[in-house]
C-alpha cells in the first residue's frame, strides 16, 4: 500500500532531493517501520547509481541492501522508548553526540525514532538543535502516530508523510499471498479479521494468532447477540441478561460499545443506500434484513445513547 507515498520517496532518492528529516505518522501496524526500513535499504544500496534493478529501490539482493533490511548495518541507529513511558532527554543526548561520527559502512547514517511522539518536552527540544544544523550525511526519520504531538519548530523542519489505510482488497491479498493461516480460516472469520484490522496489515497479522482471533470473534458474537435480543424485542430482563455476559471489565466494555457503534452505523447506513460501505458486518443481505427490523429513527437514538454510555465509562462511570 502507500504506492503514491513510495513513489515520492523515490522520486525524492533519484533526484537527490530527500529532506534531512522526516516524520512518518501512522497507526500502529500502519506500515511505518517497513517504510522506514525500505528507506534505509533504499538508501544503502549498491545498485543506487543507476536507480536500481527496473526501477526497483532497494533491490534487496545487495549485501548493504540485505545489512539494512536485516538490522544489521551499523550506520542504520534505531532509538525508541522500550518499556518506557517516554523518550527522555538522555536518549536524545546520545544521538547528537553520535551524528558528529561519520558512517561506517554507507553514505550516510539513518537514525530512526520510534514512538517519536513519546518524546518528553525536553527531549524535543535537545532535537531540535541537531535537527537545524545537522551533518550533510544524516537522514532523520521520526516514526509516530500522532504528529500533533511533536513540537511546531520539530514539524517545522522535517515534511510530515502520513500513511493511509491499506484498502480490503489488498490487505486481503497480502494476507492470502502471505499467511497459510489466514487462507486456513473460515470464509466468515476471513473476512471478519479484514474488517476489523481497519486497513492495517499489522493489526490484521496481531489478529492472526488464534487467542487475538478468539477475542475478536467473541465481540462480534455479543454485538449480534446484543442486537438480535432489540429486534426480537425480548423482555428487559433477557437484554440485561445479555449485557452482564459482557462482564464488568470497564477497558473491555468500552470496546464493546465502540464495536457495537460500528454495527449499528452499518445498519443505519443502510438505511439510506443498500450500498452503503460496511464496518461490521460481512454478510451484506443478513444486515439489510436486520436493518429493515429497525426504523432509522430508533436506530440513531440507540447510537446516541451507546455513544453517551461509552463516554462515560471512558470518564470512569460506574460499569
Amino acid at each position: 500500500g502507500n504506492d503514491t507515498l513510495r513513489a515520492r520517496l523515490y522520486d525524492d532518492l533519484r533526484d537527490g532531493s530527500l529532506s534531512h528529516a522526516y516524520i512518518l505518522e501512522g497507526d500502529a501496524g500502519s506500515g511505518k517501520r517497513t517504510l522506514a526500513r525500505d528507506l534505509a535499504a533504499a538508501l544503502a544500496c549498491e545498485k543506487r547509481g543507476n536507480h536500481g534493478a527496473g526501477g526497483v529501490l532497494p533491490c534487496g539482493s545487495c549485501p548493504s541492501c540485505r545489512k539494512a533490511l536485516e538490522g544489521k548495518s551499523p550506520d542504520v541507529i534505531r532509538i525508541g522508548r522500550g518499556e518506557r513511558a517516554s523518550i527522555g532527554v538522555d536518549d536524545v543526548r546520545f544521538l547528537r553526540s553520535d551524528v558528529l561520527v561519520e558512517p561506517n559502512d554507507l553514505e550516510n547514517k539513518i537514525y530512526v525514532i520510534e514512538d517519536a511522539d513519546a518524546m518528553t518536552v525536553q527531549a524535543q527540544n535537545a532535537l531540535l538543535l541537531t535537527l537545524e544544523e545537522p551533518p550533510p550525511y544524516v537522514l532523520f526519520l521520526l516514526l509516530c502516530r500522532n504528529a500533533t504531538m511533536l513540537l511546531e519548530t520539530i514539524r517545522s523542519r522535517a515534511p510530515i508523510l502520513r500513511l493511509r489505510p491499506v484498502p480490503d482488497a489488498l490487505l486481503q491479498q497480502c494476507l492470502t499471498e502471505t499467511s497459510a493461516a489466514y487462507v486456513n480460516l473460515p470464509e466468515e472469520e476471513q473476512r471478519a479479521l479484514v474488517l476489523m484490522a481497519n486497513g492495517s496489515i499489522g493489526r490484521a497479522r496481531e489478529l492472526l494468532q488464534d487467542k487475538a482471533r478468539k477475542v475478536l470473534m467473541d465481540r462480534r458474537r455479543w454485538v449480534r447477540d446484543w442486537i438480535l435480543c432489540r429486534a426480537d424485542r425480548k423482555s428487559y430482563a433477557s437484554q440485561l441478561e445479555v449485557m452482564q455476559a459482557a462482564g464488568t471489565g470497564r477497558e473491555e466494555a468500552v470496546v464493546l460499545l465502540a464495536e457495537a457503534e460500528r454495527a449499528l452505523c452499518d445498519l443505519l447506513m443502510l438505511k439510506k443506500s443498500d450500498d452503503a460501505p460496511l464496518g461490521f458486518f460481512t454478510d451484506r443481505d443478513a444486515a439489510l434484513e436486520l436493518s429493515a427490523r429497525f426504523s432509522a429513527g430508533a436506530l440513531l437514538q440507540w447510537m446516541e445513547k451507546t455513544e453517551q454510555a461509552r463516554g462515560q465509562l471512558l470518564r470512569n462511570g460506574n460499569v
